[in-house]
């Protein structure tokens, strides 16, 4: 009532202004904020996205190192806790006769005397459950192992692939003479004919002399063809991974000059003697056939009776024992390649695992060329 036009001009004037002032504040107070929510929504979807990928992260290391612990505890657990094995493989482990040097692999070394090696191959073979069986046999030993397994036979001395034989007589390996003669001669010429007719022909006739007494105080079970008869009995495949006699002949011959073999007759003649040191391995004079297998059933008597080999006969050594040392652990690492890579049929009951059976000289050899 008592205002004038100019008064309220005035006021109408002050009023948009101050409207527009406080709109703009307004508008600024929540861009402000929203910029500040976006801000915050960013920084919560930033911080979800790290955690599920710390997560992610976290579970997958948690992931890796149960498999690691699963498959040491699992694959290696033999050779880890000797206190898991029976009480025999806990004293082949103990003597050194039984080493894992890879994952997924247990290597076994054995003597060619007694039983007791033929108890172990077949105990390992029956606790580890492996898919693939390595052993010391020529491929064409094989299938006469197996016809002699399912023959029930027992093998009381070890075949030479000329032919298949049971007796153990001296008069059977007299006759071995010629044909083992004429084998050397044709197929390693002078070497392998003096190789057959002394070093082959000579074990087979040492060891017809002690088969009396082998068979009263000690009968033989041969452990190649104990592990063989226990890998076909779990459904494991078996690579035969020595050599063929016709190459092994051949390889001697190569490696002998006609120098090493008159080397190798006059270390023998002084060992003959007593005037050299022989080799560790044979039996002592005075030494019962019991007390014979025992020391030779450790891996200290094993390596030095290579080291005798390698410094009398290195050229022998070399065929005898460093290159099947090398095939054997080429048939090792072939068979881990297949089971690694699953080329291999999975058998029911039967583990992704390896067992190496080899004589106890080559034990050290094999185990050196297959660690990682």
């Amino acid at each position: 009532k008592d205002s004038s036009p100019a008064t309220d001009r005035h006021a109408s004037g002050i009023a948009p202004r101050y409207l527009s002032v406080q709109h703009a504040d307004l508008c600024r107070r929540g861009m402000q904020i929203n910029e500040e929510s976006n801000m915050r929504i960013e920084q919560a979807q930033e911080k979800r996205r790290r955690l599920r990928s710390t997560k992610k992260l976290t579970m997958r290391l948690a992931l890796f190192q149960f498999i690691l612990v699963a498959n040491a505890f699992c694959c290696r657990a033999l050779s880890l806790n000797e206190n898991a094995l029976p009480p025999q493989l806990q004293k082949a482990v103990s003597k050194g006769l039984l080493v894992s040097p890879r994952p997924n692999l247990f290597l076994l070394g054995t003597i060619h005397i007694g039983s007791e090696s033929a108890e172990e191959a077949s105990l390992l073979v029956d606790i580890v459950r492996p898919q693939i069986v390595v052993v010391e046999v020529s491929p064409s030993r094989l299938p006469l192992i197996r016809k002699r397994n399912e023959s029930n036979k027992e093998t009381t001395i070890q075949e030479i692939p000329l032919q298949d034989h049971s007796s153990n007589q001296i008069q059977t390996v007299l006759g071995y003479l010629p044909a083992l003669a004429q084998r050397g001669w044709s197929t390693g010429g002078l070497g392998g004919l003096i190789f057959a007719t002394t070093i082959i022909w000579g074990s087979l006739l040492k060891r017809s002399v002690t088969a009396n007494e082998e068979s009263d105080l000690l009968p033989r079970t041969d452990e190649f063809a104990a592990t063989i008869k226990a890998a076909d009995a779990i459904g494991a495949s078996i690579v035969a991974s020595d050599v063929e006699i016709d190459e092994l002949l051949r390889s001697v011959a190569r490696s002998m000059t006609p120098m090493d073999w008159i080397s190798l007759a006059g270390n023998i003649a002084r060992e003959s003697f007593g005037l050299q040191e022989a080799d560790p391995i044979r039996r002592k004079r005075d030494e019962s056939i019991v007390e014979w297998a025992e020391r030779r059933r450790n891996i200290a008597t094993a390596r030095a009776s290579r080291a005798h080999g390698e410094e009398t006969a290195p050229g022998i050594s070399r065929a005898l024992v460093n290159e099947r040392d090398e095939n054997i652990a080429k048939s090792c690492l072939k068979a881990l390649e297949l089971l690694g890579e699953g080329d291999f049929d999975s058998v029911e009951g039967v583990g992704n695992i390896t067992v190496c059976v080899v004589g106890l000289v080559h034990l050290d050899g094999v185990a050196e060329r297959l660690k990682l």
